[in-house]
């Protein structure tokens, strides 16, 4: 079914000639129709700059392994002009030459008489141009790519080219097989090998440019046998697959992080909204989220998914995958309903919602943001180590298992969820990205559901979370205590160590705490202040049940619970302070006016 979704998607998507592939040039073979204007060899990049690239141009294109086999109208230096380096073999690269000469001959002898282009091209070979041709000044590789044009036109885009080359690629790579085709059910015929490959900088992880249709050797074969011959595949529908599967990999459409596994490609089968659109984004809009939520909740898309079930044929498709040296690895595949997936959305941002400490209401996280939060905090710098840091420390997988999870509404691995816990206990760091990935942690447990509301919960009476949010008051108390002239905060000083066991932090905060309130009762302006913090703190300690007043060692999810106790209940703080805060100006304004 993958393959056939590509095949569909290449041929509604995209308009790339047959066996084609965009390729980077950096010399141009400039052959002239005129006898006066002299065949040169330009270099098409800045001789200044080294890091400037020459121009890509979609070229005639088949998979090349160890064996001689040019392409047509442009290829490496060592095909178009027989010239090696140091890393080549003599004798092979006149092979090289001597075939693409001949591949030459092949197409102007069926072209010549329509397409002059084609006969100045043969003519410059057969009169033995190369050898005439100044070498440049500047150094050249063998691999390097050679832009042939004739007046200026690179000869790759003539029509009687591109005929030839469907012809030559259907003589090397079918083996005269005919059969019925996997993909498509016709008879037509059939491919030895897929005739194209992915760009090796499309599929992280890849080692060399991956097929992703590949029995290059018995072992991998249905019988110890070679080729597609237990995977029948023809011509147009393998072009189609590598066609679509570029352009999908090339497109806006893909999450591809650096120091990941893997890069997911997805598209859409009928008309996608612009909520969907925004919300499959790395970085979506928080009104289009609002929105999304909405819409769940009164029952529009539930309905909506009900309908098609029964009459829509809108789907979302998606593919992850990953290189492993010239090979491709299917991490996962998704081919369900378009309204099943923008429910499994609204889903996942809705569980990802959590209050924030700088602005009122909750706030939801998009993929950057949850995949960002899981590298390194720079104390220093106040941000996270870059996505292409070596020492971020983030799972390789992390993008994949939470894309899955969002897409599929399955449970988050275990795993994202230690390694979320570890990194605030090394950096001392929680935010409004790390507490959303520890309530959708907890919202999606794999073996049980743990309700957890995406902001302060003052009914909830578990231990651990409680506890979390007497480790916020004790916070509070030492910053009024001090009018706020801190070097290391209660929090900077246990927070790492009391995410294990909470329980000796709160004592020795509860300790601390006599002090911070005495200092505030004795005087006259906070002496209410020290009172309310006081009376709050024994309301806390109420809340817990007597008779598991301590915590003792916590486990992953009890931790969970005691970091979002004690986000909530700081976010909830500064969110009463800014309410009062605004009170107070509204209050002072008319004695202001007057």
């Amino acid at each position: 079914m993958l393959l056939q979704r590509l095949v569909e998607y290449a041929k509604q998507h995209t308009t790339t000639q047959p066996f084609h592939r965009r390729r980077e040039f950096r010399w141009q073979l400039a052959l002239y129709s005129e006898n006066h204007r002299e065949p040169r060899l330009a270099s098409l990049v800045d001789p200044d700059d080294k890091k400037s690239r020459g121009p890509a141009h979609l070229t005639p294109a088949v998979t090349r392994t160890v064996g001689v086999a040019p392409q047509l109208g442009a290829d490496d230096v060592q095909y178009v002009l027989g010239w090696g380096d140091d890393n080549t073999d003599p004798e092979r690269v006149s092979q090289c030459h001597e075939a693409f000469v001949r591949l030459i001959e092949a197409w102007a002898n069926s072209a010549a008489d329509t397409d002059d282009a084609a006969r100045v091209v043969r003519e410059f070979y057969a009169n033995g141009g190369v050898d005439e041709l100044a070498v440049p000044q500047e150094p050249y590789t063998a691999k390097q790519g050679v832009l042939i044009t004739v007046d200026e036109v690179p000869i790759i885009e003539h029509e009687s080219l591109r005929r030839f080359w469907v012809q030559e690629v259907a003589r090397r790579k079918s083996g005269g097989n005919e059969g019925l085709c996997l993909v498509c059910g016709h008879h037509a015929p059939l491919a030895e090998t897929i005739p194209g490959k992915l760009a090796k900088r499309l599929v992280p992880g890849a080692g060399n440019d991956p097929a992703l249709v590949s029995v290059n050797e018995m072992v991998f074969g249905y019988g110890l046998t070679k080729g597609l011959r237990n995977t029948p595949i023809c011509f147009d529908c393998g072009d189609a697959v590598n066609t679509g599967l570029t352009h999908l990999l090339d497109s806006e459409h893909v999450v591809r992080f650096p120091r990941q596994d893997s890069a997911m490609a997805w598209w859409a089968l009928g008309e996608p909204d612009d909520d969907f659109l925004s919300a499959m984004s790395t970085r979506p809009n928080a009104d289009s989220v609002t929105r999304l939520i909405s819409r769940m909740h009164n029952g529009q898309l539930g309905a909506a998914d009900k309908r098609a079930e029964e009459f829509s044929g809108d789907r979302f498709c998606s593919v992850t995958l990953g290189g492993n040296s010239s090979r491709v690895v299917i991490r996962d595949w998704i081919d369900r309903p378009l309204e099943e997936v923008m429910i499994n959305l609204a889903r996942w941002y809705e569980d990802v919602l959590v209050t924030s400490r700088w602005e009122a209401g909750t706030v939801p996280s998009g993929y950057w943001s949850l995949v960002l939060a899981t590298g390194k905090w720079d104390s220093e710098r106040r941000t996270y180590a870059d996505l292409t840091s070596n020492s971020a420390r983030r799972p390789e997988h992390v993008q994949r298992d939470l894309l899955s999870s969002c897409l599929r509404g399955s449970p988050l691995p275990t795993s994202v969820l230690h390694h979320v816990l570890g990194r605030v206990a090394a950096d001392g760091h929680l935010d409004v990205p790390r507490a959303a990935l520890l309530r959708l942690a907890l919202r999606r447990h794999p073996s049980k559901e743990v309700h957890m509301s995406p902001g302060l919960n003052e009914n909830r009476t578990d231990t651990p979370y409680v506890s979390g949010r007497i480790f916020a008051h004790l916070e509070q108390i030492q910053y009024h205590a001090s009018d706020g002239q801190l070097n290391a905060t209660f929090g900077d000083r246990f927070l790492s160590s009391a995410i294990g066991n909470p329980t000796p932090a709160i004592l020795a905060g509860e300790k601390l705490a006599n002090s911070w309130l005495a200092k505030l009762r004795r005087r006259g302006d906070t002496r209410a202040k020290a009172y309310a913090l006081g009376q709050k703190l024994s309301e806390l300690h109420r809340l817990i049940d007597s008779g598991h007043s301590t915590t003792g060692y916590l486990s992953p999810d009890q931790q969970a619970m005691f970091l979002l106790g004690y986000h909530h209940q700081k976010a909830h703080d500064l969110d009463e302070g800014r309410k009062r805060k605004a009170e107070k100006e509204a209050g002072s304004e008319p004695e202001t006016a007057n």
